[in-house]
Parts: structure tokens; C-alpha cells; sequence
């Protein structure tokens, strides 16, 4: 009776590789990301526009029931459109360069959803939806090694 040698496991931990997906899956996650980008900064827009003091809005609706509600939701609104603008622009440089994105465009990413959530909500919101993205630079920064 013969005994199978059973294979190596495979690496538990993967570095990033060095093949680039398919050009058609590319195009087709960078819209699907665009998509997404565009509806949480629509969605981040329209907070910030029914906001206003003299206005009867879903905003003012939320607020009565808690406070907290319509600044959490401004928070995730502002780091979802930090999570899927900036898989975008990594998506659409790796698909007209071949070459993946650097840290450059992260941090010009970051930049720009910190000036955003600091001109439309104030400090709070933009301080803590600054902090939650900078905790997926980080996950992106560990998913390298």
C-alpha cells in the first residue's frame, strides 16, 4: 500500500504580487469604485446642505432622535468616500501605467477627504474621520508585508 507525502502548505502571509489583473477587471472595478466614491460624497453633500438652521430635513429628524446619529453617519459618509476614491485612483493608475500606485497618492487622497470633512462638518467630524482613515492607510500598509 502506498502513502501520499502530503504537499507544503502555501504561506499563511502573501506579499503583493508583481501580476497585474486583467485590463477589463480593472475598468470594471474602478467603476464600480467610482460609483461608490460619487454616492457617499452625494450622500456627504446632501448632510452637509440639510444642515442648515431653516430648513426641515431628514438631518433635523435624526438629531431629535440622537444627537450622535447624524454625526456618525457623517463620519462614515466621509471615510467611505476616503476608502473608494482612493482605490480608484489606485485602481485607475495601475490601469493606465502598469505601475501600482505609491504612497503619494494615498496621502493626496488623505489630504483631500481631510480638507472636505474640516470645510463641511468642523473639527469633530473631520478629526475623526480623519483618524479612521488614517487606520485604513494602515491596513493598506500592513497588507503589503
Amino acid at each position: 500500500m502506498r502513502h501520499r507525502i502530503p504537499a507544503a502548505p502555501r504561506s499563511v502571509t502573501t506579499a503583493v504580487s508583481d501580476e497585474t489583473p486583467e485590463r477589463g477587471e480593472i475598468i470594471k472595478s474602478s467603476i464600480i469604485t467610482i460609483v461608490l466614491a460619487v454616492i457617499f460624497l452625494f450622500l456627504a453633500i446632501a448632510f452637509w446642505a440639510w444642515s442648515a438652521p431653516d430648513i426641515t430635513s431628514p438631518v433635523k429628524y435624526l438629531d431629535s432622535l440622537n444627537p450622535y446619529i447624524p454625526v456618525v453617519l457623517e463620519i462614515m459618509f466621509m471615510f467611505g468616500f476616503f476608502v473608494f476614491s482612493t482605490v480608484t485612483v489606485v485602481n485607475v493608475k495601475l490601469g493606465l501605467s502598469q505601475i501600482r500606485a505609491g504612497w503619494t497618492e494615498i496621502v493626496i487622497m488623505l489630504i483631500l477627504e481631510a480638507l472636505l470633512s474640516f470645510l463641511m462638518f468642523g473639527s469633530g467630524v473631520g478629526s475623526a474621520s480623519v483618524v479612521l482613515c488614517l487606520a485604513f492607510v494602515v491596513y493598506l500598509y500592513l497588507l503589503q508585508d
